[in-house]
């Protein structure tokens, strides 16, 4: 990002805290807010309870069509912060301030809470920490807007999703664009899902929010949700209606359209690991052991949290659940196989089937594999 946009989104946030009344202090502090949810892990149930000083809040409402939507997160931070921007070399981006969380799974009890500055026992969230690149902490970073377009796999409005290249294909392709401009990574999922965890209080994203997925004929340009004027909902007459038009905080297409490729992640044989610094990421080397996933696939209805230290937030499926019968757990079918060993995430245009949400994620590809419904999405680290 520029300077001059990368100035205009500090001082959005900056007014946004100074309007709300909510500072971020230097230091570890009691004073600081905390938003969380707990999820009794084996559930038949997506619903979480809220704790917190969010435990009273009421459930969003998302915008339908061209409507207005409401959260009362609407005017907390970092989700106040989520902001619309353009970057030169990227394209349009979102905004995503730093803030503070903790995870911790106590027996059954999976615990994701959310702090608005540092707090004693929480930790940087994971896009914002130190990612060993010699840059530290960030205050902010930006995720792009829309799936990367054919032309150039910028973030732009009115271009096809860029399809069928692999994960490392896009990798390269995407940081030709400039020195900060990365593959959106395992980091970003998991700084965004925890976001909207704690704001729905719900692992259902396909209710709350929108079906999306797609007209079941093929991907279509980006730009479908510019009419919204409320940043999460669908642009469809309904909730339950199935079809290009879901946008989390101006996120377009997060679980419609094409699924996209996550960096940062790779497999050896059911072993997961993770790389944070972007500058060394690879599809089958490098990374820190987080745990091992199951090799079949179902809906997720236990969570592993990993214990390497400071990767709690990377949580892997440990259970999946193959009862047709009964969708269960997070709404979303899983997978994943020995044999895989990259990583994508989301709903697609051909799968109109309430199982296809922000938690669907298959660690099924090979890092050889290249398919039509399978896009990118870009991640900008000032």
């Amino acid at each position: 990002m520029n300077k001059e946009n990368l100035t205009l989104v500090l001082t959005a946030v900056r007014d946004i805290i100074d309007r709300h009344g909510s500072q971020v202090p230097s230091t570890p502090t009691s004073s600081a807010h905390t938003y969380g949810i707990t999820w009794e892990c084996g559930s038949t149930s997506p619903v979480c309870t809220r704790i917190g000083d969010s435990a009273a809040f009421a459930d969003p409402v998302p915008a339908v069509g061209t409507g207005s939507g409401s959260s009362p997160f609407d005017t907390l931070m970092p989700w106040a912060g989520m902001v619309r921007s353009t970057d030169v070399n990227a394209g349009e981006v979102v905004a995503i301030p730093k803030y503070w969380y903790r995870v911790a799974k106590d027996g059954n009890t999976l615990s994701i809470e959310i702090a608005d500055g540092e707090k004693e026992g929480f930790s940087v969230s994971p896009d914002h920490m130190d990612r060993g690149d010699g840059k530290g902490e960030r205050d902010v970073i930006y995720v792009g807007r829309y799936h990367c377009g054919e032309t150039a796999c910028k973030s732009v409005t009115g271009d096809l999703p860029k399809v069928k290249q692999t994960r490392a294909q896009f990798r390269e392709a995407i940081h030709s664009l400039g020195d900060n401009v990365w593959q959106f990574d395992f980091a970003t999922y998991w700084t965004i899902a925890m976001l909207y965890l704690v704001e729905f209080a719900n692992w259902d994203t396909q209710s709350m929010i929108g079906a999306g997925c797609g007209d079941g004929k093929a991907a279509v340009a980006s730009g479908y949700t510019d009419a919204m004027t409320y940043h999460t909902g669908t642009n469809l007459a309904d909730r339950a209606t199935y079809g290009n038009g879901v946008q989390y905080r101006w996120i377009e297409g997060l679980w419609d359209n094409v699924v996209d490729w996550v960096d940062g992640y790779y497999q050896n044989n059911l072993s997961a690991s993770v790389i944070m610094n972007p500058a060394e990421f690879s599809d089958t080397t490098g990374g820190v052991y987080i745990g091992l996933v199951p090799g079949t696939q179902g809906w997720i209805t236990d969570w592993t949290v990993p214990s390497a230290n400071g990767y709690s937030w990377a949580m892997l499926p440990s259970r999946l659940d193959a009862n047709e019968e009964a969708i269960v757990g997070t709404r979303d079918m899983s997978g994943f196989t020995s044999g895989g060993s990259v990583l994508n995430f989301g709903g697609v245009f051909d799968s109109p089937y309430p199982l296809c949400g922000l938690f669907c994620l298959h660690g099924v590809g090979r890092a050889s594999g290249s398919f039509v419904s399978v896009g990118a999405r870009l991640l900008v680290l000032p």
